[in-house]
């Protein structure tokens, strides 16, 4: 009789075991799919839209050759500004106000070419986070060079995962300038708030990040760097922008970032009252005015043709 309730127990405790870890492979799969796959939201809207002049421009994607498109807006200096959007979003950013901000950028001077990272907006393939950096800002870097900017007049400004990935990019190229909106520090830590920010408590995320990060590696081949891990790699000067009411990045993180950059050239801004990445909707003119008085005198700004 008591081998008879060891078996069961031990075969209750079998499948009990069994059960839990197909449960948590389930999660962990479908975590990594809500965290890499990325839906294809429309371009809404043009630069005509807040009275600028513009161009449709189309170019090839570093090394495999995808086709990404986006806009060139002239502005009347010689450097050029590239902004790489948020992960989730496509050129038109909303929660940046990339039109404005552009309108604001040209109005300084700046030329600026918006595009689309691949499978966002109009740009051909597959959309997934923080992937093809090299590739992708690497194709637009490519394009405006060919336009025939020098390679010191090239900024990138990024904003939350555009900035992490334009960070990782220019911590193995060179550039002009970074402007960081909102860049996290590393992967997991923004996995674990983003969870939390889908309605998932923290004491539930943090247990599944493992096997969400395993996923992400085994299924897209996803290799992982993080910003505070290669941010000492990048020569360019850097301006880091963190708003004070940011739910993915703390104060204390973006002043790691900068810690770690090792440049006493770069410089850190935070901005009172804003959210994540929304410095510019928050403080329009004080945001073009800190950005512009960096590029000028750290980067060496623009002459006027």
């Amino acid at each position: 009789m008591r081998l008879i309730r060891k078996s069961r127990l031990i075969t209750v405790t079998v499948i009990v075991i069994a059960a839990i870890i197909v449960i948590y492979v389930g999660l962990s799969i479908g975590g990594a799919r809500k965290a890499m796959e990325i839906l294809r939201l429309p371009v809404q809207g043009t630069p005509a839209s807040v009275g600028l002049d513009y161009r449709d421009v189309s170019f090839q994607s570093r090394d495999d050759n995808i086709t990404l498109r986006g806009w060139h807006i002239p502005g009347q200096g010689n450097a050029v500004i590239i902004i790489v959007h948020g992960g989730f979003q496509n050129r038109i950013d909303e929660n940046v106000d990339t039109l404005g901000l552009t309108r604001e950028l040209v109005g300084k001077g700046y030329n600026v070419l918006l595009f689309d990272l691949r499978g966002r907006g109009e740009s051909d393939g597959k959309g997934l986070a923080l992937s093809n950096i090299e590739k992708d800002i690497g194709g637009a870097v490519d394009f405006v060079k060919g336009e025939g900017y020098a390679s010191e007049k090239i900024y990138i400004l990024g904003f939350c995962s555009g900035a992490a990935a334009s960070c990782i990019f220019a911590s193995q190229n060179s550039a002009g300038a970074l402007i960081l909106d909102g860049c996290f520090i590393d992967v997991p830590t923004m996995v674990r708030r983003q969870a939390v920010s889908f309605g998932i408590p923290e004491f539930l995320a943090i247990p599944f990040l493992p096997g969400v990060l395993l996923a992400t590696r085994i299924i897209y081949d996803y290799d992982m760097v993080n910003p505070i891990d290669v941010v000492g790699d990048v020569t360019c000067p850097i301006f880091f922008i963190h708003e004070e009411h940011d739910e993915y990045v703390t104060l204390e993180e973006t002043r790691r970032l900068l810690a770690a950059s090792g440049n006493p050239a770069n410089e850190l801004w935070e901005i009172s009252g804003a959210e994540h990445s929304q410095s510019y909707r928050t403080n329009s003119r004080e945001y073009i005015k800190r950005v512009d008085n960096f590029l000028s005198t750290k980067a060496g700004g623009m002459s006027m043709e």
